[in-house]
């Protein structure tokens, strides 16, 4: 009943363990685990757990992120709950974003850092007064795609006749190298092979070089930062073993080094999307800058003559065994280069010399290294001319040797000759070579008789000569020989042909040049009519004549006239009827008087025409219209002309 009382006091000490941890993680749109970022300009989200994971209360954290968009952001982790005391085994939830840089994306990866600073109340006065801090890293790689890609264009800036791509114009190409990935290039560098059609090595004029003003983000030669384009030009003037081939083809092999020092590389394409591809609108990459050239391959002969010359001595230039001299023009009229130039020519004959021509190139003329001449013929001489062609083949630049089809020919032309026949379709013409020759055609008559004083009944041959005195052959020769009313024919003998006494025509067919023949007509004389004998060329063939003053000739005799027959028989049998006086009929106002023996007039007649067959028509003892008896009676001529009338006897004797 008596309290006693009794205390004891014990300490045990807390064991305090302020601290707080972070974590931090990073999220796709979807709110998923981001693996990696792609683009520059991509939002990374990501979140930041702030626990206190001590025992005893922390004050007033804060939480820092140095490459956040904007400081992070916290979140309420339960209603309410919006204090300043992250309590014992709370949580705070932060949010903050990153936008995604070129430097990221260079990098290769993005590291992020958050930091969280608090107090922990460690003497229980519920304020903070033991720092604790926390920090957490977190990595995400980038995604990167390395990319570079060219592309090569030409286009002619000087252009040379004709229009289009042809030999001296000038290609200037743009190459354009472009950063299509999404990291930069450095080392970007490039490699240009040009070769012509056939794949035979070209040489540029110039470049390709550095357009550093037209890189669009300024960079320097060798940097290429994403998106960026850099210009290369380059120049070319066509040669001709461009041409030969058809063209040339060039591509550029670009290359460069990522960050991380992967190479990348891209052959460059032509920039035409639109042909080439397997479906209408696409096109594959990488397509080659081809400049095809359209190759004409045309070749020209031009063939013509010197000057004729006298080559035989006989002063007339261009006849027979005279030289011809051709001229042979080879002229490349194409675009390509030809070989093996061979110039045939097919008139017998002719002898060609020279060749064959090497190589001509466009535009080029050989007129020296062909030659030929042609020795002239008869037979030129008769046709007038001497009409030839002549025809040169080559080879063109992929031209096969040994195969005659794929030559590139062509037939001679005369430029003196403006028809312009184009024969074989090639658009140049071809009009053979035509020289005229010195053709003469000359025929010549002589004519001469063998007496020119014969008696009356006496037989004269004419000797009718006909020559080509020309150097062309005549064909068909007819020479008219008429005999006049003078003569009576004979008889001929000629050294060719056949003469015929009812046509006068002596049929002597070719005569050749320097050739002579001859006609010997034999004929009798008469004692009238005409004794003119003409000869001349009736007709011929083979030529014009030059020279119709010594077709024909002429010869006549004078026949020893005014013979009087002093005797007739006026009997009836038909002989020697009449009284007859040769060449009466060229006196034709003569006067004829006969006398009788007692001087009495028995017959009398103007313009005699040996018709008397002695009957009187004198006025005289004897009645007119009586026959005279047989005797002699006297007669007296006067001729009308002025000269002494003749006076003589004549005897009609009338037979038994």
């Amino acid at each position: 009943d008596t309290p006693v009382e009794s205390d004891d006091s014990e300490t045990v000490n807390a064991d305090q363990d302020p601290s707080i941890s972070t974590v931090k993680s990073f999220t796709d749109i979807d709110g998923g685990a981001l693996t990696a970022y792609t683009t520059v300009g991509q939002v990374i989200n990501y979140t930041i757990s702030l626990t206190n994971d001590g025992n005893v209360s922390v004050y007033n954290p804060t939480v820092a992120d140095a490459t956040a968009d904007a400081a992070p952001l916290r979140g309420l982790d339960a209603p309410g709950n919006d204090d300043v005391v992250l309590d014992v085994g709370e949580t705070w939830i932060y949010t903050a974003s990153h936008t995604v840089t070129q430097a990221d994306m260079d990098t290769g990866f993005y590291t992020n850092t958050a930091e969280a600073d608090a107090s922990a109340d460690t003497d229980g006065d519920n304020i903070g007064d033991t720092p604790v801090e926390s920090d957490d890293s977190e990595t995400v790689n980038a995604d990167q795609d390395p990319v570079i890609e060219a592309v090569k264009t030409v286009e002619i800036t000087n252009d040379m006749l004709p229009v289009g791509a042809s030999l001296g114009d000038t290609m200037t190409y743009t190459i354009t190298l472009e950063n299509t990935g999404n990291v930069t290039l450095d080392g970007v560098g490039l490699v240009d092979t040009f070769v012509a059609a056939n794949g035979n090595p070209l040489v540029l004029l110039t470049g390709p070089t550095f357009e550093g003003p037209t890189s669009t983000l300024g960079s320097v030669e060798g940097i290429l930062l994403v998106g960026e384009i850099a210009t290369y030009i380059a120049t070319y003037i066509i040669e001709q073993d461009a041409v030969d081939v058809g063209g040339f083809s060039n591509s550029i092999a670009a290359n460069g080094d990522s960050p991380d020092d992967t190479n990348v590389e891209d052959t460059s394409d032509d920039g035409d999307d639109m042909t080439d591809g397997p479906d209408p609108g696409t096109d594959p990459t990488d397509d080659p800058t081809d400049t095809i050239i359209v190759t004409d391959p045309n070749i020209s002969l031009i063939k013509t003559t010197l000057d004729l010359v006298d080559s035989n001595g006989d002063g007339i230039a261009g006849s027979i065994d005279d030289f011809i001299s051709y001229v042979l023009i080879v002229e490349n009229t194409g675009n390509v280069t030809l070989t093996n130039i061979q110039v045939q020519d097919v008139l017998p004959g002719l002898i060609l010399v020279g060749g064959p021509i090497v190589q001509l190139i466009p535009g080029e003329i050989d007129s020296t290294t062909y030659t030929a001449t042609y020795q002239i013929t008869q037979a030129d001489l008769d046709l007038g001319f001497v009409e030839n062609s002549a025809t040169v083949s080559s080879e063109g630049p992929d031209g096969d040797t040994g195969d005659p089809s794929d030559d590139i020919t062509d037939t001679s032309d005369d430029p003196n000759d403006s028809t312009d026949n184009d024969d074989n379709g090639d658009n140049d013409p071809d009009d053979p070579t035509v020289t005229l020759v010195t053709s003469i055609f000359d025929l010549e008559v002589a004519k001469v008789v063998d007496e020119l004083e014969p008696t009356v009944g006496a037989l004269v041959t004419f000797m009718i000569e006909v020559s080509n005195i020309g150097n062309v052959t005549a064909t068909d020769v007819v020479i008219s020989e008429q005999i006049p009313s003078g003569y009576v024919f004979d008889s001929y003998v000629s050294t060719t042909g056949i003469y015929s006494e009812f046509d006068g025509e002596w049929i002597v067919g070719q005569l050749d040049p320097d050739q002579v023949e001859i006609l010997e007509i034999t004929v009798e004389v008469l004692g009238f009519g005409d004794y003119l004998n003409i000869a001349f060329v009736d007709r011929a063939g083979g030529g014009t004549d030059t020279n119709l003053g010594n077709n024909e000739d002429a010869a006549a005799v004078d026949p020893i006239c005014l013979t009087i027959y002093n005797e007739f028989s006026p009997d009836g049998d038909g002989v020697n009827e009449t009284f007859v006086i040769d060449c009466l009929e060229q006196f034709p106002n003569n006067k004829l008087e006969v006398y009788n023996r007692w001087g009495n007039v028995v017959y009398t007649k103007k313009g005699y025409l040996n018709d008397w067959e002695g009957i009187s028509n004198g006025r005289a003892v004897i009645n007119q219209s009586d026959k005279l008896p047989v005797g002699t009676y006297y007669y007296v001529l006067d001729l009308g002309d002025g000269s002494e009338p003749r006076v003589g006897w004549l005897y009609i004797n009338r037979g038994n």
